[in-house]
């Protein structure tokens, strides 16, 4: 081999007895443990490292179609099964340190009877915590029963991003029936923003998974039971999300309900003040002409006596406004 096998982008190994428990084995004895006859193997590969390409694309298993499957650098969902192998591309949620992140990322897989290999670019929640399952003593006899733990985590973390986002909707849709709308909008933006995002390739996984129910060419009841259980997680999940958009589309619509009443208050004030005001400039501009005759004029206070009229117009604009339930 051109280069040490624990530089080629390895960054987990485990060993699988007959009974499905797993152990780690150092990687400087990956031919030994390829070579072997007992059991079955999980390797967890980094993308970004070249060596991990040169690697895969030299070494004997899986069948080259898999092994294009993982190295392929289109990340279009897909689950194809060639024989008694099965390779494809699925999502994750990104493992930001011990915090899940927002964003969906990729795995792409490859299994056969003997051995699973798994490839990812970024750290990924679902391959983390089925890891941390082995650790503490998890038992998984064959690889598809390990790939139907992977993808049961990632449904269980998507099912619980989902409840995330149900709360971020009780928050704002509290918040839009106290009339407090001011920064509900991009709050509610995001939250449709994600669930649209993240019901994309949920239901691109769901038509996956049951297309391969309706698959006569495939021989493994295990893997045919494991799918039946799968789709119908993500059916579930699917109508979480839509009901999380569906709801996030009303709550918009009422903001935007709410706010167009906001609105339509203002301008109705801005209507009735000039309104108001009208009589009352009507009146200062009479007094402004100053003609000769002008009332008020030869005796005391007759400015009072105009503010007054100022005053009286605009009152009598005001109750005849209220009486003709123009207010």
């Amino acid at each position: 081999m051109d280069q040490p096998l624990a530089d080629i982008g390895i960054i987990s190994a485990y060993r699988f007895a007959r009974d499905g428990s797993a152990t780690k084995f150092d990687i400087a004895n990956l031919d030994a443990e390829l070579a072997g006859s007992h059991g079955w193997l999980w390797l967890h590969f980094n993308l970004p490292n070249r060596r991990c390409h040169d690697w895969r694309a030299t070494s004997p298993p899986p069948s080259d179609v898999a092994r294009e499957t993982l190295l392929d650098p289109d990340e279009h969902i897909r689950l194809d099964i060639f024989g008694e192998e099965i390779a494809g591309v699925l999502p994750d949620l990104h493992q930001e340190f011990m915090e899940e992140g927002d964003d969906l990322l990729r795995v792409h897989f490859a299994i056969s009877s003997t051995l699973m290999i798994t490839a990812r670019r970024k750290p990924l929640r679902a391959i983390e915590l089925t890891r941390r399952a082995l650790d503490s003593g998890r038992k998984f006899p064959t690889p598809v029963a390990l790939f139907d733990a992977i993808v049961d985590q990632f449904a269980d973390v998507i099912g619980r991003y989902s409840a995330g986002l149900g709360d971020e909707l009780d928050i704002v849709e509290n918040h839009v029936l106290h009339d407090e709308i001011d920064d509900e909008r991009l709050r509610l933006g995001r939250v449709r923003l994600q669930a649209i995002r993240t019901r994309r390739p949920l239901s691109q996984i769901r038509a996956l998974f049951h297309r391969l129910e309706a698959r006569e060419d495939v021989e493994s009841e295990t893997l045919l039971s494991a799918m039946r259980k799968l789709a119908q997680k993500f059916d579930a999940l699917d109508y979480e999300f839509s009901a999380i958009y569906e709801r996030a589309r009303l709550l918009q619509d009422e903001i935007a309900g709410r706010m167009t009443a906001i609105t339509n208050r203002r301008l109705f004030t801005l209507s009735v003040l000039p309104a108001c005001m009208l009589p009352s400039t009507l009146v200062t501009g009479f007094f402004g002409m100053n003609p000769k005759d002008m009332p008020f004029q030869s005796g005391d206070g007759g400015t009072w006596y105009a503010l007054l009229l100022v005053v009286a117009a605009g009152a009598l604009t005001w109750w005849l406004l209220r009486r003709t339930k123009a207010l």
